[in-house]
């Protein structure tokens, strides 16, 4: 009996508890697990969201790469992202640290990118505003 390697159970799982376990034992699917989540249509942004900030705030590189992914998708979907998911992407821009030859803040300013560009301007931070924001659109001019 050849012993095979099995992907973990919450790989490509939709059930929060389990994401949620994996997040806490800082499991190295936890950051995969965390993606299928977010692209999942069937869960609310009240579910998706406090898991993201999860993993923004996880001791592990990839995991918080992940997370940084996870969040631009979000934005893209739902079309907001909350102060506090916002405070801890800015924290990110800054992070230098290294994951398969680039740098945390790399997957951050992706994510920012992403934000700008889905996300409302008039719900953007100034910060993320001036350097990450989507094309701009003026207003109709009355006659």
């Amino acid at each position: 009996m050849s012993e095979q390697a099995t992907a973990p159970e919450y790989a490509a799982c939709d059930c929060p508890e389990k994401v949620d376990a994996a997040l806490e034992r800082t499991e190295a699917g936890a950051g995969p697990a965390l993606l299928w989540l977010v692209l999942d249509e069937f869960h609310p942004p009240a579910v998706v969201l406090p898991r993201i900030k999860r993993g923004l705030r996880s001791r592990d590189a990839q995991t918080r790469a992940n997370a940084l992914q996870s969040l631009g998708h979000f934005g893209r979907l739902h079309r907001y992202v909350d102060v506090e998911s916002l405070a801890l992407l800015r924290g990110a821009l800054r992070d230098r640290t290294t994951l398969g030859g680039c740098q945390l803040r790399g997957y951050a300013d992706d994510a920012a990118d992403d934000i700008g560009v889905f996300v409302p301007r008039h719900r953007l931070p100034r910060w993320l505003r001036r350097r990450h924001a989507g094309p701009w659109r003026p207003r109709r001019l009355r006659r």
